[in-house]
């Protein structure tokens, strides 16, 4: 059995609901403001080449037309390596304003990618469900006893009713059980109970990471000067799969 190193669990990001929606809405925000950052680098990047190359139009102009050959080439040279120099100083010099959102970026994709750890199925999800609530205490002891029919009939009731803390009891006590003597299976029990909010929930959390490894994308294509087909390819569907989860693609 693995021994798991509590020193690397974090303690300053509560699996609430509140906290995962301000996860999602600071991702976004980081993320919008990085792109508008990097458009606005770009942007100097792209004046600077269209002065490099009005430079260069100017000195074919002026070279008389039987040197004008030789002109255009050296033109075409001195506007390459301008850019490539003026690409290298930019880079460098962006380093910081590009950090400066990129850090808190990934501060928030790392909180959420260890709630996803917490969040890895809706058993998982409703398991945690009125920890400490005396009423689950209560319903957990009432049916440690209890027969097929009386947890089915529990279930059914949690499932009508909408009582959490009972869901929570049943599916504990269906859980402690060997796989051979339980009456349903409690993945497809919890799914039917909490399988809703736990896709959006992860839809959330994995939004927060694909904007992080985008942003991250976008700034390695900056610094490249190309971009990555595949990286790209897969941010977009890792993008659509999120949109689908949450149901956002519906509502489109």
């Amino acid at each position: 059995m693995p021994n798991v190193n509590f020193k690397t669990i974090p303690t300053d990001v509560p699996l609430t609901v509140e906290n995962i929606d301000r996860l999602a809405n600071r991702a976004a925000e980081l993320a919008t403001a990085f792109g508008a950052r990097i458009a606005n680098i770009q942007q100097q990047v792209a004046d600077a080449r269209d002065r490099f190359s009005r430079d260069g139009d100017d000195l074919v102009r002026e070279t008389d037309s039987a040197n004008r050959a030789v002109a255009k080439q050296f033109a075409r040279r001195q506007l390459a390596s301008r850019i490539a120099k003026f690409r290298l100083t930019i880079v460098e010099s962006s380093r910081g304003q590009r950090e400066e959102l990129l850090r808190p970026l990934a501060k928030v994709a790392a909180d959420a990618a260890f709630l996803l750890t917490l969040c890895q199925s809706p058993a998982q999800m409703l398991g945690r469900v009125a920890l400490g609530d005396a009423r689950r205490t209560q319903y957990q002891t009432q049916l440690e006893g209890a027969g097929p029919v009386e947890l089915e009939t529990a279930a059914i009731t949690a499932i009508a009713t909408g009582d959490m803390p009972l869901a929570a009891a049943v599916a504990t006590v269906v859980d402690r059980r060997p796989s051979d003597r339980r009456p349903f299976s409690v993945a497809a029990f919890a799914e039917r109970v909490w399988g809703a909010q736990h896709a959006e929930v992860t839809a959330k959390l994995k939004g927060v990471l694909l904007a992080e490894r985008t942003a991250r994308a976008a700034n390695d294509e900056f610094v490249r000067g190309k971009a990555d087909p595949i990286a790209n390819l897969s941010n977009q569907l890792a993008a659509r799969a999120i949109a689908e989860a949450s149901g956002e693609e519906d509502e489109a």
